[in-house]
């Protein structure tokens, strides 16, 4: 009797322990479903470029948010081959070094190192998605790009910046692809992204200029890194949370009230310029940039490499055998106006004068102006330098010279190198002074996003490139203003050796194309008396 309750007990308990095992079972989520592998989204859709040669995919990770880069700002545009966009992105991941928005153009040349940073930017780098919009260039003929939504993944070893060195190294060197490298319409195509524009084309820059406090533009090639605090400092002037751009009138090297350029009304008529700038205000003292007490005066192109009293470096590169440019401008001092119209929004000096004659201004005075960033290169395998006293250390020890310092000291040499050092310490970001352009100056510089001649997309591979666009500007009526405070670091020394073999027969062949490049401006711009 006692032995058949014992059993009936442990049937009930078995019973009741099934019973609440069944419940639990019940009470727990589905299973979740096998994960699929993603599948890649639609293809984009290829516009042909203008020669018909090369096919443009914009926005290949997805349209950018609807408030991307709202404007004010400043977008970070550059191109490259997939090794040295993932290069870029990298560098301007480094130490925060930029923290804006991006637009980076692609030559998805090789193909393979395409699809590796198309998987890298859905993958340890999905994160860099908000903020940039990518850009593919392929060959007509080409498939188009295959693209993956972002996906989180196995974490990849050293994360996102591990991840793009990964594909930088894979990268062959520069303008060994097999194909010409379409660097001029890369260019185009990230300034259109940077500027906000539909690229039907690949044409970018021209355009209606833009509000003051707008959108603007800093173009750089991928292996040019800028300074540390560049954006934040040239957005804090647009925005008038601090001192003013243009200057201060205690430093007597700042750029002064510069004349007018409405004696050159060859410019009114000028093709893809804007209207010219009505001349730019400073604090403290109006002195024209023909003033004898100015070094390094507009009228005085000669005074550009022999401003006296400036201490200068013994190995600054320099050309002291260019030319005066025969058709520079020189204003005559003009009767100026101290009522000006003025858009309440523009960041300039109160007290602005101007011509009484003069049509009221419809443009903002620095849609004709860019800010050149002086630009350097450092040896390989040191640190990029962020700051101007960390670059100065680098100078002193012959680790660091201006870019293209060995390879062509005139291309750089408008930009001043002696009076940039020279400059006393600022607190801020500013425009130091103003340089003439000179044949064959190829400067970097931050511009507004629209209005700005494109680069000529006929200049493929290496040679003139930059240079025939400068140019253009000069003749478009554009004037060059230096910022102090800000620069560019190229890593690595430009030395004759470290060149592809073709560089000699691309020269030769963009030289020639130059040539009648210089010839088309004249009809281009047939009331401009300014000449390249």
């Amino acid at each position: 009797m006692g032995r058949g309750r014992l059993l009936g007990g442990c049937a009930w308990l078995l019973g009741g322990l099934a019973l609440l095992q069944t419940l639990y079972l019940r009470a727990l989520p589905p299973p979740a479903p096998p994960r699929r592998p993603s599948k890649p989204l639609p293809p984009p859709r290829g516009v042909l470029d203008a020669s018909g040669t090369f096919r443009l995919y914009r926005d290949v990770l997805g349209p950018p948010p609807r408030r991307w880069a709202p404007p004010p700002d400043l977008v970070l545009a550059t191109h490259g081959t997939p090794g040295r966009a993932a290069a870029a992105l990298g560098g301007a991941l480094e130490g925060g070094r930029w923290g804006g928005p991006l637009s980076v153009a692609v030559f998805g040349v090789p193909r393979a190192g395409l699809g590796q940073l198309l998987r890298v930017l859905g993958g340890p780098c999905r994160g860099l998605r908000g903020r940039l919009r990518l850009h593919v260039v392929l060959g007509a003929a080409e498939p188009p790009p295959t693209v993956t939504p972002p996906s989180r993944g196995p974490a990849a070893p050293g994360g996102c910046r591990g991840a793009l060195g990964r594909v930088a190294a894979a990268d062959p060197p520069s303008y060994t692809l097999g194909v010409p490298y379409p660097g001029n319409l890369l260019r185009n195509v990230a300034w259109a992204g940077a500027a906000g524009q539909d690229m039907g084309g690949g044409h970018g820059g021209p355009g209606p200029p833009g509000p003051m406090g707008g959108r603007f533009v800093l173009l750089l090639d991928a292996d040019v890194v800028p300074s540390r605090g560049l954006r934040e400092g040239f957005l804090r002037a647009l925005r008038g949370g601090g001192p003013p751009l243009w200057g201060d009138g205690g430093d007597p090297i700042a750029l002064g009230g510069p004349p007018s350029l409405q004696a050159s009304d060859g410019l009114k008529g000028v093709p893809n310029a804007l209207d010219h700038p009505r001349g730019f205000g400073v604090l403290g003292e109006h002195r024209g940039l023909n003033a004898p007490e100015v070094p390094n005066r507009l009228g005085s192109p000669n005074d550009v490499l022999g401003v006296p009293n400036v201490l200068r470096d013994p190995n600054i590169l320099k050309d002291l055998n260019v030319p005066e440019v025969p058709n520079a401008l020189e204003v005559p001092n003009v009767l100026r106006d101290p009522n000006i119209l003025k858009d309440p929004n523009v960041l300039e000096d109160p007290n602005i004068l101007q011509d009484p004659n003069a049509p009221a201004p419809t443009r903002p005075p620095w849609t004709q102006v860019v800010f050149v960033l002086p630009a350097f290169e450092v040896r390989l395998g040191t640190p990029v330098p962020g700051t101007k006293a960390e670059l100065q250390r680098l100078w002193g020890t012959g680790d660091a010279r201006p870019f293209y310092g060995a390879l062509c000291p005139r291309c750089q040499a408008p930009t001043d190198y002696g009076r940039w050092w020279a400059l006393p310490p600022a607190p801020h970001l500013r425009v130091a002074y103003e340089a003439p352009w000179r044949d064959p100056w190829e400067p970097f510089y931050v511009g507004p996003a629209h209005g700005v001649p494109p680069f000529d997309e006929r200049f493929l591979q290496y040679g003139f490139n930059r240079i025939s666009q400068a140019c253009e500007l000069h003749v478009a009526g554009f004037r060059f203003a230096v910022l102090d405070g800000a620069f560019v670091v190229h890593s690595g020394f430009k030395e004759a050796a470290g060149f592809h073999g073709g560089r000699g027969a691309e020269q030769h062949r963009n030289r020639l194309l130059f040539r009648r490049f210089r010839s088309e401006l004249r009809r281009r711009y047939p009331r401009s008396p300014r000449r390249c």
